[in-house]
């Protein structure tokens, strides 16, 4: 069964008023899913610079972002040295945002598809891409 490391325009599908149904229903279907620790910085690093213009909205998002990280629990992964090593190796085709090449050395570390919108940001890396949108 394919295991899944999600992006985090595929978590924060989840937290929208409307969030697609065609992601609502791919992770309905309870596929194996991850998360990277990079995913919950960015998602901590969006509601630190919503607090800036909505207190209450971004309180809301903290507290949606710790349950979040509570029920991920051990499928949290960190960036470690066998991950650094990993994204040093990288094929350099194309210059990668750190984070997104971050995350793809996580899903190869750990023999996880990556699940996002933006396959087209992964195509160099050489891991496993799936667009749940």
């Amino acid at each position: 069964m394919t295991a899944y490391l999600l992006d985090t325009n595929v978590v924060s599908e989840l937290i929208k008023a409307t969030p697609s149904p065609t992601v609502a229903a791919w992770l309905m279907g309870e596929p194996e899913t991850w998360l990277s620790v990079l995913t919950i910085g960015e998602l901590r690093r969006g509601a630190h610079l919503l607090r800036r213009r909505d207190e209450t909205r971004a309180a809301r998002l903290d507290e949606w972002i710790t349950q979040l990280a509570a029920s991920y629990g051990d499928r949290i992964l960190p960036v470690d040295a066998r991950v650094t090593h990993a994204w040093a190796a990288l094929p350099a085709t194309r210059t990668l945002p750190v984070i997104d090449a971050l995350i793809a050395a996580t899903a190869r570390v750990h023999g996880l598809t990556v699940a996002t919108r933006n396959v087209s940001d992964f195509a160099d890396t050489s891991v496993s891409v799936v667009d749940p949108f």
